[in-house]
């Protein structure tokens, strides 16, 4: 498993994000209580493109397990396509410029597929019960070793390519309906995914580190600037906005927007996902460019020790 605070210091996603617990929290995790309210097994994987299709396939037809199971709501596989410029606060003529990276560097064959692996649960209990770390192990890990390049073409090779597995407390979530604090709130915030393959939304994860200290009132700033993501949008003479491109500063509000805690420290610190969906790049670009976004979003960076890296996300899969 890798080191949640090495990853963030080198890029995005798995070649530079990713969260892994060291063996030390890993080995302290048991002793801890339960954590509370709905759960979300997260990770986060590399896979060579000769298992690619194996890959996909395998978790959709072997994942019957986890669907019978008490207290599962939902299963969704997202491939990262690209990072956001405009959370790094570059000028705006960077903006979209990495819109795509990832998925033109699988397409070059010179990076991997990355992927996003979200896996829901009502409770602690029922997430345990269903053993998904062992059908990870399973069903997931077996696709995950690397290819060298050969004269005969791709060779598969004994080593396995590097992944992350955490898990996840949703702390406030919201849509462009209202915003959810409460526990029930967000079990039924949880069991209705807007991020559906066949929608075509962009789902961007935000990923930072905190000072475990600072818990509360980060997640009190937080909160304020998710709620600033699902209420504004350009132009404001509109209903939720127009369509976001490179060449204005219009965007639409957020689809759906949530913030999760890991649920156990690294050591003196503390993994977040700032996970939203939107109907495009664009739109999720230019709402960095909005001066109300901007001043909310300040005190939230300023308690940052990690971070922020925000891929861009296309959903492959949904079982719910």
């Amino acid at each position: 498993m890798v080191n949640r605070r090495h990853f963030l210091s080198a890029g995005a996603a798995l070649t530079a994000v990713g969260f892994a617990a060291t063996p030390q929290a890993q080995a302290a995790e048991a002793q801890r209580p339960a954590p509370a309210g709905a759960i979300t097994f997260y990770a986060e994987i590399r896979v060579a493109a000769p298992e690619h299709a194996a890959l996909l396939e395998g978790i959709e037809t072997r994942s019957q397990s986890l669907q019978a199971a008490a207290g599962f709501l939902s299963l969704s596989v997202k491939q990262m396509t690209g990072d956001s410029t405009m959370v790094k606060n570059y000028p705006e003529a960077y903006k979209g410029m990495l819109a795509t990276a990832y998925a033109d560097a699988v397409a070059a064959h010179s990076l991997p597929y990355f992927y996003s692996l979200f896996v829901r649960f009502a409770d602690y209990a029922s997430l345990q019960a269903a053993q998904v770390d062992r059908w990870f192990d399973t069903v997931v890990m077996p696709h995950l070793h690397a290819y060298a390049m050969t004269p005969a073409g791709p060779q598969k090779t004994p080593m396995v390519m590097e992944s992350y597995r955490g898990l996840y407390q949703t702390v406030v979530a919201g849509d462009r309906t209202a915003i959810y604090r409460q526990p029930d709130e967000i079990l039924a915030f949880l069991r209705r995914p807007v991020d559906l393959p066949d929608r075509s939304y962009i789902t961007v994860e935000n990923h930072v580190m905190i000072q475990d200290a600072a818990l509360q009132p980060f997640e009190a700033k937080t909160a304020e600037l998710l709620a600033i993501a699902q209420q504004t949008y350009q132009p404001a003479a509109t209903d939720t906005g127009l369509p976001g491109a490179a060449d204005n500063r219009h965007y639409h509000k957020a689809v759906s927007t949530e913030i999760l805690r890991n649920a156990f420290p690294d050591g003196d610190l503390r993994a977040y996902l700032m996970h939203g969906v939107w109907e495009s790049v664009w739109d999720h670009e230019n709402s960095h460019l909005d001066p109300r976004f901007k001043q909310t979003a300040a005190p939230v960076g300023a308690m940052v020790v990690s971070g922020p890296v925000e891929p861009f996300y296309e959903t492959r899969l949904v079982l719910a």
